[in-house]
């Protein structure tokens, strides 16, 4: 029969119980939005820079006055098109650059203020039902291995009622054969040991009960058939 302890059946209920897996989760997530509300209540200074190139197509004229009557004139200089425009582009040749400072100071930030006192009214709330689920996981715990060391105590109970039943019958026989006793006292005693036999099955059942009961308990239950609820809900 196995042997379970209850210190030890308890922390392995806390380690595989899925229900308070999920409890462990949602504290994660409630201090991840505690500080990201924290952070939206900080001064925020952000620097940012950028450098470009450009490249001019077309073609380039030079334009000239007269001087004497005023009129203006131009003259084709060089051709240009898409292949200097890219030559100019990845030559680098008209740079230009920049850069920004941004400075944000949250002054009477109202949504932020409003995120972090959400987030804490989650954590208090998840806190007491990681509470609840401590305490219902351990009353499990605990009512499953009372269970289990009640079976192993009517389970030895009953083998030794079996084992008495034939020894009663056996001794039962023996005065009928020898004429010492009538053939009541070998049917009563038959029907003893079939009482017993039925018993002790009944009390096995409940033992086999027990088991699974502390394994489901435990969470362990799905082990001895390679069974993991995390390959399922992937």
């Amino acid at each position: 029969m196995r042997k379970i302890d209850a210190a030890a059946a308890l922390k392995d209920a806390l380690a595989k119980r899925p229900e308070f897996e999920a409890v462990r989760e949602a504290l994660a997530n409630d201090d991840t939005s505690i500080r990201l509300a924290h952070n939206h209540l900080e001064p925020d200074l952000a620097l940012t820079g950028f450098y470009l190139s450009s490249g001019l197509g077309g073609n380039q004229y030079s334009l000239n006055a007269n001087p004497t009557t005023g009129a203006i004139t131009s003259q084709l200089v060089s051709r240009g098109g898409l292949g200097s425009s890219f030559n100019q582009l990845f030559g680098f040749g008209f740079p230009g650059y920049g850069a920004t400072l941004t400075l944000n100071l949250p002054v009477k930030n109202r949504a932020a203020q409003s995120e972090m006192g959400s987030a804490l009214t989650s954590r208090h709330r998840n806190l007491y039902s990681a509470q609840q689920v401590r305490e219902q996981i351990t009353l499990e715990v605990s009512n499953a291995v009372h269970q289990l060391e009640v079976a192993k105590l009517s389970l030895a109970a009953g083998k030794t009622a079996l084992d008495l039943a034939q020894k009663t019958l056996a001794a039962e026989q023996r005065k009928y054969e020898l004429g010492a006793e009538t053939i009541f006292f070998v049917l009563d005693a038959q029907t003893k040991l079939a009482q017993a036999e039925s018993d002790l099955l009944q009390t096995q059942v409940q033992y086999q009960a027990a088991l699974a009961a502390v394994d489901h308990a435990t969470g362990g239950l799905l082990e001895p058939y390679h069974v993991q609820i995390a390959q399922l809900t992937q």
